[in-house]
């Protein structure tokens, strides 16, 4: 169930309550098929959905007022020779909210080089991936990004 619903049980009985404040996923991928798919998989969870091709358009974004409370990255966004990839659009955006959550995507293998650079708390879904591991991935970040958490991202399998 997305963060924005909470059940409530009364008298045996389940109520699905709309929080005031729905959960917005900012989808950043320059694959357009891939973003509209991303975008159509989350939204149908009951998410709301921001979307960038490239890491100036989600910045731009992210210093809007509308509050965002997860990105969704690839890794790699080519955008000329001034290209911000996901990793560094990643460390820009909890700047810029520190209480955003991240999960980055890429089709490439996943080094250790590569996680060393990931926000704490990140989780990682390799390309291709299915729409359980992206609706899973969604589902299991935490709501508040723990200050320690002894382990800095979480791997979903495809």
């Amino acid at each position: 169930m997305p963060h924005g619903w909470r059940v409530q049980s009364q008298g045996g009985r389940a109520y699905e309550i709309r929080n005031a404040k729905p959960t917005t996923v900012l989808v950043v991928e320059d694959e357009p098929t891939v973003r509209a798919l991303a975008e159509s998989i989350i939204e149908a969870l009951g998410y709301m959905i921001l979307s960038a091709a490239n890491a100036r358009e989600a910045i731009a974004l992210l210093e809007q007022d509308e509050p965002v409370d997860i990105l969704f990255t690839d890794i790699n966004l080519p955008d000329g020779p001034d290209a911000i990839d996901g990793l560094e659009l990643a460390r820009k955006a909890v700047e810029l909210c520190p209480s955003l959550r991240v999960i980055y995507t890429t089709g490439h293998g996943q080094t250790d080089g590569m996680t060393a650079l990931f926000v704490g708390d990140a989780a990682f879904l390799p390309k291709p991936y299915r729409v359980k591991q992206l609706t899973e991935a969604v589902w299991r970040l935490p709501r508040t990004t723990p200050v320690d958490s002894g382990f800095p991202y979480r791997y979903f399998r495809n």
